[in-house]
This record gives structure tokens, sequence and C-alpha cells, in this order.
């Protein structure tokens, strides 16, 4: 049997205060890092490069190697004033076999930690559990190993919401699995980005650009804590060939093409709220100003025009009960929302075609029964 290797990374606590952001200490929970099977197993190494206003920070940075619980640590901050901001690039390196990998964030806590003078004005009852999560936002990408966020870098998190709350709050995400099928192959890496602000976090994809602005931290949230679980999972590609990082295996994943979606004795098998008519500008950006989501299926070329017509056809897959596609329905809004404007069209286009062009049991039980039924007709 092979399980999953988990290394936890540790618990950070930050202490907020409209002068001052302190990060006081962190901890390390969970499963021991280490081999699933002699054979078999995956050797799992993590590296972490980490800067704070642009400078590098020596405790949050280290080479690969396997990560010691409560001593290694992604942030580790004292005196961080609201409008401050820092990077970790995190790698991830696999030997012995093939290796889905997914990111998690659990345990997510705040609390107040009593209430000094300046911030009685503006919390005097106080919050038992703190404000510091509502201030303190984060985005990631899959990045290239460079530690910028660049052009054509598909962002995991954090693109629209990034409140701490909100985003790592018992969240999974994925840096590669069946549903994406992009799998870490041996002495390969996985390079993820993780930028936080301490205020409000502006992330332009169309120009891959990262702005913090703290002006909005009030005194409400001083002496503030925010605690958090950070884990990397890692698993067997080969023999879990449909394991997805979520939970929910691919068992038989079915998809029907744009050119099915798009042919009107198809129509019946749209579901609601989906209709021909929809505007696309309804469920997704405004990519295609003023056109349903029909006309975009029928749009010809490449580039976005072609990736239209996939998410139309994702979107329909994802909302028909009959059919088992890979992504939900607001997985398919949230990925293509990622990617536009500015991001790499091409390679969504290729994740939505090969799920909508895996098997398509409505045209095919059309056709059994079209197979039936003209052999009667030709008596």
């Amino acid at each position: 049997m092979f399980t999953t290797i988990t290394k936890i990374v540790g618990r950070g606590i930050f202490l907020v205060g409209f002068f001052a952001l302190l990060v006081s200490a962190l901890y390390a929970r969970g499963i021991e890092p280490g081999i699933t099977f002699a054979t078999y197993g995956i050797d799992l190494k993590i590296d972490s490069e980490a800067t704070y206003n642009g400078f590098p920070v020596p405790s949050g940075t280290w080479v690969l190697k396997n990560l010691v619980p409560g001593v290694d640590k992604f942030w580790n901050f004292d005196d961080v004033k609201p409008g401050d901001y820092g990077e970790n690039t995190i790698s991830m390196h696999v030997k012995n076999t093939d290796a889905w990998l997914c990111l998690d964030f659990k345990n997510l806590k705040q609390n107040e930690n009593g209430i000094n003078e300046p911030e009685s004005h503006e919390d005097g009852n106080g919050d038992a559990s703190g404000e510091l999560a509502e201030v303190m936002e984060f985005f990631a990408w899959k990045d290239d190993g460079d530690n910028i966020f660049e052009l054509g870098e598909e962002p995991i998190f954090g693109t629209t919401t990034q409140r701490a709350i909100e985003v790592l709050n018992e969240k999974t995400y994925t840096i590669g699995d069946a549903r994406e099928d992009n799998y870490c192959g041996v002495n390969q890496s996985r390079f993820v980005g993780i930028y936080w602000c301490a205020g409000n976090l502006s992330v332009d994809v169309s120009n891959a650009k990262i702005t913090c602005d703290g002006s909005g931290i009030g005194n409400e949230s001083q002496t503030d804590s925010m605690a958090v679980d950070v884990s990397i999972r890692a698993l067997p590609a080969k023999e879990n060939p449909n394991f997805t990082c979520t939970g929910e295996e691919l068992d038989n994943p079915e998809g029907c093409s744009p050119g099915y979606w798009k042919q009107s004795q198809h129509f019946g098998n749209w579901t609601a709220p989906y209709t021909p008519d929809t505007l696309f500008s309804s469920v997704f950006e405004n990519a295609f100003p003023g056109k349903t989501l029909l006309q975009v299926l029928k749009l010809g070329g490449g580039g976005l025009d072609a990736l239209g017509r996939q998410t139309v056809a994702a979107l329909l897959n994802s909302a028909n009960t009959d059919l088992n596609f890979s992504y939900t329905t607001a997985q398919v809004i949230s990925m293509f929302n990622n990617v536009f404007p500015g991001g790499d069209y091409s390679k969504l286009k290729d994740k939505f075609e090969k799920q909508n062009t895996i098997f398509c049991p409505l045209a095919n039980k059309k056709e059994d029964v079209n197979l039936w039924i003209f052999p009667q007709n030709r008596r």
C-alpha cells in the first residue's frame, strides 16, 4: 500500500499593530517526513528562498532537505509594519518515483492577545478571535524558480480574493495531480511562489504586477495573532493514476467537445442556469464582450478564441450531472478568470481540451439509439 508523504512546514504566528507587525514564533505539527516504501517510495525534499521587503531572509531560506518540524520555517519575522511584504519560493524535489504534489493550509487560528491603548479606541470590547487574518493577504503561483511572478505563470490562489481568512482557511491547492495531468518527475522540481502583504494586496495578472498597500490597516488589529499550518503532500503518480489533491479521485472521467455542445439538437443537454443565450460575461470575466456562450462556442481561430470554446464546453460538462467531468463548475470559472487577461491561454486551453474530449457518453448514447433504429427503418 502506497501512502502519502506529508511534510509539515510550520505554524506561523503574526502579531500586527498599526505601526508594527510581529511574527513571534512558528511551530510544527503533524507527520514526520519520510519514505513511504523501500523500493517505490518517494524521497521528497523541499527548499525555500525567502525575502522581506525585497531583502533576503536567512531564517526562511534553506537548500533541499528533509524538513525538521519545529525548526524549519517559511515565515519568522519581527517588527513587520503595515505595507511590508514578503515572498517565499518553495521548491519540491522528488526521487525514486514520479509524484503528485498538493499544498495544504490547515488549523488557521486567530487570537486577540489583549488590547493596548491605541487598539482600545477601535476595538473597545475586543474580539476574542482577533482580526489579523482579515488584513493579512496572500497570493500564490506556479513559479519557474526565479522568485518572480511573470506573464504566463499560473496563479494558484489570490488573484481576486487574498485575505488569509479566506485563502488559508482549511484550503487545499493543486501543484500537480491527475486532473491537471502534471506530476513531478523523478529528479525534477516544482516551484511555488507565495507573496504576502500586511495590508491590501493587488495582483494584476495581465501585467504580472503585484502591489502592497498598508494604509488600510487600522488600530483594531494591534496585538492580534494569526497562526496556520502549511503542509506539502506527495503521492506516487504511477500507482495512483486518478489521484486528485481534493480527494475526489477521477473515475472514468467524461466530457463532451465544443462541437457537441454547439449543435442545436444537443441544446436539451445544457444545464440551467446556462443556456445558449447566456452571456459569457455573466459567468466569467468579460473576455468576449456582448457574446453569448453559444457564440463563443462557434468562434474560430486560436489564442483566446480557442480557449473560449474549450472553456464553455468545460462549463457545460461540469454542470451536467450525467457527466463525470474532471472539474467542478466553480473550478472551471476560477481557472479561466485566473488566466484572463494576460495569462497562458494555450496551456489552459490544452487542459480543458484534454478533459472535453476524453469520452462523451451523451453523444454515444444517441449513436447507440440511431444504430438500433436505422436498421428497423430499412426493413
